[in-house]
């Protein structure tokens, strides 16, 4: 978080061509709104490129919505937010405050489970982790979604889900997306990071996990073994459950 080098980068990645930067908050000890604000404000006003704020709370100060609306205002080089909080309530009152004084300003969920309902809220899109793995997955989800093809478009999103949960919660961040990236061709080397024998079990298992996620959607065929299919469920066996459950907790007084 130091706004010298920031700004020093900001003028580099200028001469390259760039047309944006994404810049986190300042870490490790969280600043307040007002120190947040500062820090955006003097690399706004020396950057000779836009500039894409980063909000991450879980890792880095986080950029509160009247903070993203004054910069909004003041600095014409913040041009877009990228929010990884997840926080559907937060990005739906950023996009109230801001859009209407900015709205070319642009708003991008980090957080890939909650992609689909971020950009029914009104997202103009995401920057995914996922996206580097699977680009042909996300980008359906987000074309299926403006299409409001909505059924189609939440099955897809839980299993965006469900391969997003296994890459970060599976193993030490990033080795997940790593041993992914691997499975598509992209070679990363090791990580630095020692991983248990636990964890290496786990991304031999995510490594079938994505392969049949590409596989249900045609990119590619499935493991060795093939791939386990959930069971249908009966619509009306769940019904008649329900009525017996309901059933019994009336005889017994609770409902």
């Amino acid at each position: 978080a130091n706004v010298k080098e920031t700004i020093k980068a900001c003028e580099h990645y200028h001469t390259l061509g760039c047309r944006a930067v994404a810049i986190v908050s300042p870490f490790y000890f969280k600043l307040s709104p007002a120190g947040v604000y500062a820090y955006f404000k003097e690399i706004a006003d020396h950057s000779p490129i836009d500039i894409t704020l980063y909000n991450i709370p879980l890792f880095a100060s986080p950029i509160d919505v009247p903070t993203v609306q004054r910069l909004a205002e003041e600095c014409p080089r913040v041009v877009a937010i990228k929010d990884s909080s997840g926080d559907l309530p937060h990005m739906m009152r950023m996009i109230a405050q801001v859009r209407p004084l900015r709205p070319e300003f642009a708003f991008l969920t980090g957080w890939d489970a909650a992609l689909m309902p971020m950009l029914l809220i009104g997202c103009d899109g995401g920057t995914n982790a996922t996206s580097g793995v699977v680009p042909e997955i996300t980008r359906k989800l987000y074309d299926l979604t403006l299409a409001r093809q909505l059924d189609e478009a939440r099955d897809l999103q839980y299993k965006l889900l469900a391969l997003f949960d296994a890459m970060i919660y599976n193993s030490e961040f990033p080795e997940g997306f790593r041993a992914a990236l691997n499975l598509r061709g992209i070679q990363t080397g090791p990580g630095r990071q020692p991983q248990s024998a636990l964890q290496q079990q786990q991304l031999v298992k995510l490594k079938d996990q994505l392969q049949c996620l590409l596989a249900a959607e045609g990119f590619t065929s499935e493991p060795v073994g093939g791939c386990n299919v959930s069971p249908s469920v009966d619509p009306e066996e769940v019904a008649r459950i329900v009525q017996g459950v309901v059933g019994e907790l009336k005889r017994r007084g609770i409902a």
